[in-house]
């Protein structure tokens, strides 16, 4: 990794420790991720509802319970009758959503999700560490410290 002057990266989501560590976004593409909220925001309310077997390789408008927002996301798993996990394809981040909070979205918002995955070198984890409470400890603190700044170019 190179140390990056124009700061042309964003973190949306630090994950744990043991696969992907960063979602990132170029920070080009931010005039597009609003474009995209717009139009989720717009088509999305009146959109039908995922019912039945839903499609694992489609894309979805996704209701976030945090800010009551829709995001792109695709269907993990069928946790049962009324809830799925979902990935959020353009942040990184999954929740399990009722499945009248994922609905059909057109085929113009089907593209490849905006973020990207990096993952983190070099880290390592002392033999004898308990790996939850450190996974807690160094994913709060790589939040901290990379929120909104990714400075590595590959």
């Amino acid at each position: 990794p190179v140390l990056e002057r124009n700061f042309n990266k964003v973190v949306d989501t630090v994950q744990n420790l043991e696969g992907e560590s960063c979602q990132g976004s170029n920070m080009s593409k931010n005039n597009d991720i609003l474009k995209l909220s717009h139009a989720l925001a717009e088509v999305c309310p009146q959109a039908n509802s995922v019912f039945g077997n839903p499609d694992f390789t489609k894309i979805y408008g996704g209701c976030f319970s945090e800010d009551k927002c829709w995001y792109r996301c695709k269907v993990q798993q069928v946790i049962s009758d009324e809830k799925c996990q979902v990935l959020y394809i353009d942040y990184g981040n999954s929740e399990m959503l009722n499945r009248s909070e994922i609905v059909e979205i057109p085929k113009y918002l089907q593209f490849p999700s905006i973020a990207k995955k990096y993952r983190l070198w070099g880290l390592q984890i002392p033999p004898d560490q308990d790996l939850n409470q450190f996974d807690q400890v160094i994913t709060a603190v790589l939040a901290f410290l990379t929120f909104e700044r990714l400075i590595f170019r590959y």
